[in-house]
């Protein structure tokens, strides 16, 4: 019986959603920001519609995030060819962190509505299976470490043959 209450007081305490699907996008949110000019960021790689980023927080050494430079609410509102874009820069980004970290997997994530996307920006999670090491709110220097491995990682796979 003290379960089920448990499971009510849980239900009760969802945390209203951050970015519901049908919300207009705000050009104040973190994303736009650094798109903008306006916020720092420790970018890896660019592409002319994706750039990739350091998150400034992580569960694991390595976490980047991959961002369309447009204006983008939710999946639902991106084109085929900015999916196509994201994932590819993606698929570079998990080789590099391999190089750079040594994991032996990765993670694509990408939440959308709901209480799983806290900033209304469409973005791409590339997570690598490193040891857990949470940070709440990175320093910059620790952000520009990271970068940096990465993108030493993407310059010694830029001089690999394509596969």
């Amino acid at each position: 019986m003290m379960w089920m209450m448990a499971l009510a007081l849980q239900a009760a305490t969802v945390a209203p959603p951050h970015c519901p699907l049908d919300a207009r996008y705000d050009p104040d949110n973190p994303f736009a920001q650094i798109l903008a000019g306006k916020a720092p960021a420790s970018i890896v790689a660019e592409t002319p519609d994706m750039i990739a980023l350091i998150p400034i927080a992580w569960e694991r050494p390595g976490h980047v995030l991959v961002i369309p430079r447009r204006a983008v609410r939710n999946l639902d509102d991106m084109t085929a060819t900015e999916m196509a874009d994201a994932l590819l820069l993606a698929r570079r980004i998990a080789a590099a962190q391999r190089r750079a970290f040594g994991n032996s997997g990765y993670i694509i994530q990408q939440n959308n509505g709901g209480g799983a996307q806290h900033v209304c920006h469409v973005h791409f999670h590339v997570i690598p299976n490193t040891p857990v090491e949470k940070v709440e709110h990175a320093t910059p220097a620790q952000m520009q470490a990271i970068a940096q491995r990465i993108v030493g990682a993407l310059k010694a796979d830029a001089a690999l043959p394509e596969h």
